[in-house]
């Protein structure tokens, strides 16, 4: 006798599947059900979560919906009233991914205007919980940072908005680089800003970026040097060096021979080093796109042996 259950067991779901059908990131998918009840999954024996065709109809329709800008805690009531106008139950794929970004703009440019902490740290936390950190901080963190950059810059009287938002940044991503870096334990890396406080909050990117994909980060920030690095370096086991991209100087090169450690510098590379015939075998040019940093860090580092620091002598002062 056939179970009639058969088919709807076969039309179940993996986590990664649904992820990858309706572009929502598994971490996302979690939070949909645990903090806002958005989706009920089954579970497997083992606990693993199991989703069916009507789950991923309704990741669709929650996507819609934000696209209309109704924030997420107010999505279920929507989809539960039973009133949901025709136009919002469109495909994902018709929506314009771009709209969601005007509406966070807008809370973000609110909450900086009242110098309000609390509600800025709630739009911001909401946005990574939907999408992940690199896309908010692509279409919303870093435009919006830049644009107030320019603005005080013309008009010194709007500077506190600047500001307001610059510490905000820090603060947020410095206590979640640390969250992700006490859990990580994959490479060391060192990442070092040896520029000026304007790449703080870029430095403070990476470092969430990398971390949160398991890389553990030891941060450097804007006094130190090239000078500085050699000693540091021959005292700890890094796997890798992260730098911005100020070009490849002779203090460079000389670094990365004597200590034999893979470089990378942020940013694409400049036309004169991607002309250059000469191959620098441990420095490489980490990609702008920030989703695509670990993959690069990944590709390199799997090629290359954790490398062994070569101790210098230091000279007496």
């Amino acid at each position: 006798m056939t179970d009639p259950n058969a088919n709807d067991i076969a039309a179940l779901f993996p986590i990664g599947t649904v992820s990858e059908q309706t572009g929502v990131n598994t971490v996302t998918l979690r939070a949909w059900e645990r903090r806002y009840g958005l989706l009920k999954p089954r579970r497997t024996p083992k606990g693993h979560r199991l989703y069916s065709r009507q789950d991923v109809e309704r990741v669709k329709q929650v996507l819609v919906l934000l696209d209309q800008g109704i924030p997420v805690g107010r999505v279920r009531d929507v989809l539960d009233s039973g009133d949901t106008p025709p136009i919002l139950l469109r495909t994902a794929q018709d929506v314009q991914t771009d709209d969601p970004w005007r509406y966070y703009c807008s809370l973000f440019q609110h909450c900086i205007h009242k110098l309000d902490t609390r509600s800025l740290e709630h739009t911001f936390n909401e946005a990574v919980s939907l999408y992940s950190l690199e896309l908010v901080a692509k279409k919303l963190i870093l435009p919006l940072y830049q644009q107030l950059w320019q603005q005080q810059a013309m008009l010194p009287s709007t500077r506190a908005d600047y500001a307001f938002l610059h510490e905000f940044l820090c603060v947020k991503l410095g206590s979640r680089y640390l969250h992700y870096n006490s859990r990580a334990n994959g490479r060391r890396v060192l990442l070092v800003n040896t520029q000026t406080h304007a790449v703080q909050l870029e430095t403070l990117l990476l470092a969430n970026i990398i971390s949160q994909h398991g890389y553990q980060v030891s941060l450097l920030g804007t006094e130190t040097t090239l000078d500085h690095l050699p000693l540091i370096i021959g005292r700890t086991e890094f796997d890798a060096l992260l730098l911005p991209n100020t070009g490849v100087s002779s203090s460079l090169q000389a670094l990365s021979i004597m200590t034999q450690i893979t470089v990378f510098l942020s940013g694409e590379a400049s036309a004169e080093a991607l002309s250059d015939p000469t191959p620098l075998r441990n420095i490489h040019w980490l990609p702008a796109e920030l989703s695509d940093i670990c993959l690069t860090l990944d590709k390199v580092l799997a090629k290359e042996p954790a490398p062994i620091p070569i101790l210098t002598p230091v000279a007496a002062v």
